[in-house]
Parts: C-alpha cells; structure tokens; sequence
C-alpha cells in the first residue's frame, strides 16, 4: 500500500523521533506521550503536516507550501476563468543590516516584515516566505491595478514602520516589489508567472529600491485556438 503524501515527505521518521519534534515546536497537547490510539497520531500527523508547511522564524507559509497553492491557484485561473496576481517582495540591503547589526536584528526585521504583510492583505491571499529576505504575495481575484496598489499599500507601511532593535535603537527598512497578472482563462505555467515578478522586481531594484514595477504578461502555455477552444465548445478553427 502507499504511503499517504503528506508522511511520505518524512521518510522513516519514528513516532517517538515526530513527538519530540512536535514539543520542540510548541505543540504540546498533540505531542503528548499518552495512548497512540487513533487521535493522538492524527493529531501527530497534523502537527507535522503544520510544520512543514509554515516557515520556522515567521509562522508564515514556507517555499513548498507556496508552490502547492499557486499550483491551485493557477489551475483555478483556467478552470474559472478569474484572474490572479501575484507579488514578490525583497527586503532593501537586507545584508547590511545583519553585517552591521547582527542576526538577531536581521530577525526582527523579517519578523516585523512577516506581521506587516500578513495584516495588509486579505484573508484570501497568501503571504509566503520563499527565501533568506524573499517574499511572495499570492492575490486570488485580483487584476493588475489591484495587486499594484496592494503592492504599493505594503511599500508604503514599511517604509514608514520602525524596527526596535534589542537595545531599544529604531531602525528603517525599505521593500522592493515586482507584480505579474495572468488574464483570465490563462493557461500560465508557475514557473511563467514567477520568472514574470522576479523580472519586475529586478526593474524596482534597478529604480533605486523601494519601489513597486508591473510585470508585462506573462506569455500564456496555451494558443489562441486552444483558449477559444476552451471557452467555446461550439468553437472550429475551420471556416
């Protein structure tokens, strides 16, 4: 029999080995040593399926559970035929503030930053740590125009949010952000849609940091014919 996917990812990892991991995690009530009856392992293996879903330091999604629910996401934007958005977000000389302060500072600041996304967006969207000082912002439902004011609202609070650093000193910090939309009823790869932002944040960091550039469409998988296909069954590519 196979294994389900979401242990699968854990090898032979033991019971005792995934409790020990669960308390150190802070999930006290399902790493409970009692009985290994039914619910005590479903509540093990939620605990684990929690964990390797959201980065360690932010609590936020990580990098694999980013690319699951863009996956989602993009095949929802062929099937419905509702647009999509999405940004990715550098955090300004991020290096200098660890060289100059140390990492527990840098710590604060993607802290901060974590917190700061997270309430800036809508329950629907999903903020997601994919890097050292890299962030994606996936906007279901969202056309261009939206995502770029979303993208400037988050610019614009950072900007003007301090980080306290341990011995109380304030510290500024800037963000940079490239956006990329898929048309509706676009059949766009991830790979596509990312490769898209990442050249727009490329153009913000080229415009001097702390700024926000549109994307230019990401080129769609599918043909024309293909799409009129898809939205018309009536349709022939025949006179």
């Amino acid at each position: 029999m196979d294994r389900p996917q979401h242990l699968a990812a854990y090898g032979e990892l033991k019971l005792d080995e995934a409790l020990r991991l669960l308390r150190h995690a802070g999930y006290g009530a399902a790493a409970s040593e009692g009985a290994a009856d039914i619910a005590t392992l479903q509540a093990v293996i939620d605990g684990l399926c929690e964990l390797s879903s959201r980065d360690g330091l932010t609590g936020l999604a990580n990098l694999r559970q980013f690319r699951l629910v863009l996956d989602r996401e993009l095949d929802r934007v062929a099937r419905t035929g509702e647009p999509l958005s999405l940004l990715l977000i550098d955090i300004d000389h991020f290096k200098v503030i660890n060289d100059s302060h140390g990492h527990p500072a840098g710590d604060r600041v993607l802290k901060t930053l974590a917190s700061l996304l997270e309430s800036g967006v809508r329950p629907m969207d999903t903020v997601a740590r994919i890097g050292g000082e890299e962030w994606a912002v996936i906007l279901p439902s969202s056309l261009p125009q939206q995502a770029c004011r979303a993208a400037e609202r988050l610019r614009a609070v950072t900007e003007h949010t301090q980080v306290f650093l341990e011995d109380g000193m304030p510290l500024s910090i800037t963000i940079s952000c490239g956006v990329a939309a898929v048309s509706p009823w676009a059949g766009v790869t991830p790979s596509a849609l990312i490769a898209a932002a990442d050249r727009a944040l490329y153009a913000a960091k080229q415009a001097g940091r702390n700024a926000v550039r549109l994307a230019d469409a990401p080129k769609p998988a599918i043909t024309p014919d293909e799409r009129a296909a898809l939205l018309d069954p009536n349709w022939s590519a025949t006179p």
